[in-house]
């Protein structure tokens, strides 16, 4: 398969891709557009209401293409994820990432709604902004530096890892929800990993075909009998 229709066909290169965009798109958008943009996408409790309150599948899907601040690193990150689709297969790699998408952001808007009914938070924390890729690449990331079939590419995500863990566990000790969610999705590519190289130790083992008995050939066999009639 040509390498272009081999590109065209991983779903990673279509999320670098994809996430480039909306990176680029928030920052060409007006102040105030980019910002409307970013509250119908982000994963807030208001959002994930059930429709017609809310929209709780486009702002899943969406809040993964549509960063905060900044965000020009994270379309070069997300290359990461082209080590997931080598390790997994496209569809594993998909639900594998989405799955971590989809779970960090139940469980960190669990705790913001734990938290307004039991007065720690007020309820204007249920439309706090929230949007953003790093539950997904946080875990391609990790499966990447456990995963990678090269070790300096294992090397290069790691060190990526490290020096991004300051800004993404920030405020962990207090709770905040961004930080769980990170630790969330890091814990699902490390599950990801530990699973991979447990099949591969076992794989050889399984797939070792069983020697057969060493028969001498028919032939000799035929010949060593005649000379012993002889």
């Amino acid at each position: 398969m040509p390498a272009a229709r081999r590109l065209v066909r991983n779903p990673a290169a279509w999320y670098a891709a994809l996430l480039a965009v909306g990176v680029t798109v928030t920052h060409a958008l007006p102040v105030d557009d980019a910002e409307r943009l970013r509250a119908w996408a982000s994963t807030d409790l208001a959002n994930l209401r059930p429709w017609p309150a809310g929209h709780p599948v486009e702002a899943l899907v969406a809040s993964a293409f549509v960063p905060q601040g900044d965000g020009w690193a994270w379309p070069l990150l997300a290359l990461s994820g082209f080590t997931v689709v080598a390790v997994l297969g496209r569809l594993r790699a998909v639900l594998v990432l989405a799955l971590a998408h989809a779970g960090a952001t139940a469980v960190t808007e669990g705790m913001v709604w734990w938290r307004i009914r039991h007065g720690g938070l007020l309820p204007d924390a249920a439309f706090e902004l929230d949007t953003g890729p790093s539950f997904v690449v946080v875990a391609a990331m990790v499966i990447a530096a456990g995963c990678a079939r090269r070790v300096w590419w294992r090397v290069v995500w790691s060190a990526l890892l490290v020096a991004s863990a300051p800004e993404l566990l920030d405020g962990l000790p207090d709770g905040d929800v961004a930080a769980v969610g990170h630790v969330l999705a890091a814990l699902t590519g490390l599950a990801v990993v530990v699973a991979h190289h447990v099949r591969r130790r076992h794989r050889p083992a399984e797939r070792e075909p069983a020697r057969a008995p060493s028969r001498a050939p028919r032939r000799s066999q035929g010949r060593s009998q005649g000379r012993s009639q002889r």
